[in-house]
């Protein structure tokens, strides 16, 4: 009977991780190291693993033209073009991460964090690559992702870990 209680127990967190992690608003953790920082919140609001842009870059994004136009060069090679992701550019901003071209399946990207410390907010992104003896796809990728976050006042600096 004990082991069935804990054998029920790690299901059950098991499942509240699931549930949770499929939430799209997500509040970060203060893993940064810096305490004079305050998380803000983000939404993931697109992201996958073949866009069509090729080299790795960080974007701050502030209106919806420059958004409409990065949202065609994502999905230049998607027809119909997907219907633009909504954002309240008065209220928010939108960080796109791109890992850039890859040959192969397995890599990944994604804000982690966001936090807004005296001087600065820093997007925290982290970035996933393959072991040597990963099962994955022979077809060339290119990870990205874009979220929303709470327009800034402060200039935007990004800081990649593995």
């Amino acid at each position: 009977m004990k082991r069935m209680k804990m054998v029920f127990g790690v299901a059950c967190a098991a499942l509240l991780f699931l549930s949770l992690s499929s939430v799209d608003t997500v509040f970060a953790c203060v893993a940064c190291g810096d305490d004079d920082g305050a998380v803000l919140s983000f939404s993931k609001i697109a992201g996958g693993s073949y866009g069509g842009v090729k080299e790795r870059s960080f974007l701050v994004l502030s209106n919806e033209e420059e958004w409409k136009a990065l949202w065609s060069r994502i999905n230049g090679n998607v027809q119909p073009l997907p219907p633009l992701p909504e954002v309240n550019f008065s209220t928010h901003a939108v960080a796109a991460v791109f890992q850039g071209r890859k040959n192969s399946g397995g890599y990944s990207i994604g804000v982690e964090a966001v936090i807004e410390m005296p001087d600065r907010v820093t997007v925290t992104v982290r970035e996933c690559e393959p072991g040597p003896s990963s099962i994955v796809t022979s077809a060339l990728s290119s990870p990205w992702e874009a979220v929303a976050f709470p327009l800034p006042e402060k200039p935007v600096l990004f800081t990649s870990v593995n």
